[in-house]
């Protein structure tokens, strides 16, 4: 099951219900890694940056398996300042949860790129450069102590 955590955020007697199910796999993509990064790329509120975090918790509570997407590979997408916030999020909530962590870059669909451009952002191609998978700086920081 795919998910913003926007459902899984506020009514967690929801994500009760869904963890009756035998064996149900959720991802939660996370769209940004501050409020006003969030509120830019969506449309929503600022308020509503925290509730796909909530659904994370909820979603531990109710002992569902899941794991966290964030496009936070693609530096077109995500700054290195947003990218760092979004892990100390995660981190916060549970360190694990970045071993698990799904990075994406953007995939170049039409529709994709029109809704980013409505929202400000400027996606070049090709792309040149990603990100280091946060699991591999972790791994390099382990080895080193």
């Amino acid at each position: 099951m795919e998910t913003n955590g926007i459902l899984f955020g506020v009514d967690k007697d929801y994500v009760k219900r869904v963890s009756k199910f035998t064996k149900p796999h959720v991802r939660v993509s996370l769209k940004a890694g501050t409020p006003e990064d969030f509120t830019r790329k969506t449309g929503a509120k600022p308020e509503a940056f925290e509730i796909p975090f909530q659904a994370i918790r909820n979603l531990m509570d109710c002992n569902v398996s899941f794991h966290v997407a964030a496009m936070s590979a693609d530096p077109r997408i995500m700054t290195q300042e947003e990218r760092e916030n979004l892990v100390k999020k995660l981190v916060e909530i549970d360190p694990r949860l970045l071993l698990s962590l799904e990075e994406e870059v953007v995939d170049p669909y039409n529709t994709t790129l029109e809704r980013l451009k409505f929202a400000g952002l400027k996606v070049g191609w090709p792309l040149r450069r990603v990100y280091a998978p946060v699991r591999e700086i972790l791994k390099r920081e382990n080895e080193g102590t």
